[in-house]
Parts: structure tokens; C-alpha cells; sequence
């Protein structure tokens, strides 16, 4: 009885002191301002808003050149046949129909620009989040918005920031 004693303590001390203590180390990040403020974020946000303002103003002018022609088939209703009347307002539906078409294609066509933008950001900082975890030896790395409190000096953004730029 004694020696299972022994043997059981022995193995029991034998058994805590090979238990690795494994250290569990986690990080944060906020990657709204990795994107917003990483050079090529601006860059990207920059081209995308030129390109959003440029189209806003070409269809502008459109849609009124379209409502100064309405107008004016408007006006001219009483002076046109009816057939010459339908053949004109058949002709400025087409013209609104291809103008709504315009619009959607600048739009998905502005919208695919930013997808592909946005994930050749994302593959960067993936590439500096993972360099940098190595380095650390960081377990997690979690984005800012999924945590709802943390210790403020486990917020690595600045750090990635600065090595983004």
C-alpha cells in the first residue's frame, strides 16, 4: 500500500511538471482604420469617390436633357398627330430605359472596382497581420468591432498602421 502511494504521488508530481503552460496571446485591431487611413485605402477611396462624382454629374445632365425633351413633347402635344405624339414619347421611354440601364452598370461597375480594391487591401494586411502574429507569437488576432471590452494596449492597430504606410 505504501508504495502505490509512492507511485501514484511520484507519478502525479511527474505529471504536472511535464504539463506544458501553454500562454494563450490575443490582440486587436480595428480594421475600419487600417483601410480608412493606410495609404492605400485613401488611394482607393479617393479614385472611387472621383469616379462616383463624375458619374453623378454626367447623369445629371442626362436626366435633365431627358426632362427638357418631356417638356417639350409636352408642350408640342396639341400641335403633333397623335401617331407622330406616340412615336416621340415611345422614343424618350427608350431613352429613359437605356439612361436607368447606364446608371445600374456605372453603378455595379463602380461597386466591382471596390470589391477588387478593397481585397487586394485586405491580402496586405492579411500578409502584416500573419508576419507580425509570428513575431509575437500571437494566437489571435481579433477584429475591434467583435469585442466589447478589452485592455487597450492589446489594440495593435497603430503598430500595422504604421508599418501599412
Amino acid at each position: 500500500m505504501k508504495n502505490i502511494k509512492i507511485i501514484f504521488f511520484s507519478f502525479f508530481l511527474v505529471f504536472l511538471s511535464s504539463q506544458s503552460k501553454s500562454e494563450i496571446k490575443v490582440a486587436f485591431i480595428d480594421m475600419n482604420i487600417l483601410i480608412s487611413q493606410s495609404s492605400a485605402g485613401k488611394s482607393l477611396i479617393e479614385e472611387l469617390n472621383k469616379i462616383d462624382t463624375k458619374n453623378k454629374k454626367k447623369f445629371k445632365e442626362i436626366k435633365d436633357a431627358l426632362n427638357k425633351e418631356k417638356n417639350d413633347i409636352n408642350l408640342k402635344k396639341n400641335i403633333l398627330s397623335n401617331e407622330e405624339y406616340e412615336k416621340n414619347i415611345i422614343k424618350l421611354n427608350d431613352k429613359f430605359k437605356s439612361f436607368q440601364a447606364d446608371i445600374k452598370k456605372s453603378a455595379q461597375t463602380l461597386q466591382t472596382k471596390r470589391n477588387s480594391g478593397m481585397q487586394k487591401i485586405l491580402e496586405e494586411i492579411n500578409l502584416l497581420l500573419t508576419e507580425y502574429s509570428k513575431k509575437n507569437q500571437l494566437t489571435f488576432i481579433i477584429d475591434q468591432k467583435n469585442i466589447i471590452i478589452g485592455k487597450s494596449d492589446l489594440n495593435i492597430t497603430d503598430e500595422i498602421l504604421k508599418s501599412l504606410k
